[in-house]
């Protein structure tokens, strides 16, 4: 059965799609048409109708649609595309890059027909994109826009802290500095804002608050980690197991085998979100912190002689597994829920005797 594949690739202005029409094992694929639409939705349906009417016996039910992750500037064309009943699929542009070999030279008719053949030969693997709520949305929007406030209030206060270190006093002097404590407070007031509203969002939803009251109830884990969580996983949706996200998050260490002469230990890689390993970074510091969950964990392997970065982040996978299991099994966390299981069990075992 012949299918179209059509490859996107996507800037600020405008979508370069290039076409293929791929057919049963035997026949090799071939290439259809390249167009370039406007990224707005009178592109998106001036698109749609060229697809139609690539090849007359094909329908848009069996075009697959395929684009790189650009951020902002593809969430609108594939919310279209997936609002019309249609398939797409959003792949990462390092995967898609890394897998094509060696390419000499580079423009976005050539992108689109790579990203085309990409999506061909890994039909199989394709993941049909899915809109997230629109709730999950304004969450990590929430998320993100704290995260810009904070650095903002930062970077202030390093300026107003260096300034009244090393500036000679004068009225000008003493007015920067008015302003800018001025300017620190107000980033105070929206950072405190921005995260009324995450919780009121959360509210919003039942079953968003139930995972949010699981995963904050963990001491040490606060508003910022539980809204990263939320919002990354689609609400544990997306991303179902914490072995997944912890490769997401960049903390999942992993070996280097191969014959005889390479054999390196286990560590984490970097293609991963800097910004989600800080948060859990800070979160698990917090653990091991006098009165911690993680404190004796901590002093147990730091007893053995590991490395503080090492049981750091060993800690940082625990916790992951440990906010997957609260959300699974739709419980809030409990110190002392070991201490009471073992009772239980004891009292059981004595009753049955």
């Amino acid at each position: 059965m012949k299918k179209i594949v059509v490859g996107i690739d996507i800037s600020k202005e405008k979508i370069d799609a290039g076409a293929i029409c791929v057919g049963n094992l035997q026949e090799s694929p071939v290439r259809l048409d390249h167009q370039v639409f406007v990224n707005r939705p009178a592109g998106f349906r001036r698109m749609l109708a060229w697809a139609r009417h690539l090849m007359p016996d094909i329908t848009l039910n069996d075009v697959l649609f395929c684009c790189e992750t650009t951020g902002g500037y593809d969430r609108i064309l594939c919310d279209y595309i997936y609002a019309k009943g249609l398939q797409i699929w959003r792949e990462g542009a390092l995967q898609i890059k890394r897998s094509m070999g060696v390419r000499k030279g580079k423009d976005d008719r050539a992108d689109s027909f790579m990203i085309a053949e990409y999506a061909m030969r890994n039909m199989d693997k394709a993941v049909v994109y899915v809109s997230p709520d629109s709730t999950i949305r304004e969450l990590k929007a929430l998320f993100l826009y704290r995260h810009r406030l904070v650095q903002e209030k930062a970077e202030k206060r390093v300026r107003a802290t260096h300034l009244a270190e090393t500036a000679p006093r004068s009225k000008s002097m003493s007015f920067i500095l008015r302003d800018a404590q001025k300017g620190i407070r107000a980033l105070e007031k929206s950072i405190k804002e921005c995260e009324e509203r995450i919780i009121e969002l959360t509210k919003s939803d039942g079953e968003l608050m139930r995972n949010y009251k699981h995963i904050v109830s963990i001491k040490g884990v606060s508003i910022v980690n539980t809204t990263a969580l939320i919002a990354y996983s689609n609400n544990f949706q997306s991303i179902t197991t914490a072995n997944k996200m912890a490769s997401y998050y960049g903390i999942a260490p992993f070996r280097e085998r191969s014959g005889t002469s390479v054999d390196r230990k286990a560590c984490v890689r970097y293609y991963s979100c800097s910004l989600l390993r800080a948060t859990i970074t800070q979160a698990a510091e917090c653990t091991v912190k006098e009165g911690g969950i993680f404190r004796k964990y901590y002093m147990r392997l730091k007893a053995t002689g590991k490395p503080y970065g090492v049981i750091l982040n060993n800690i940082k996978n625990k916790l992951l597994h440990l906010v997957f299991s609260l959300v699974r099994n739709d419980a809030d966390f409990d110190m002392n829920y070991e201490t009471r299981r073992n009772e239980i069990h004891s009292t059981m075992q004595k009753v049955e005797t």
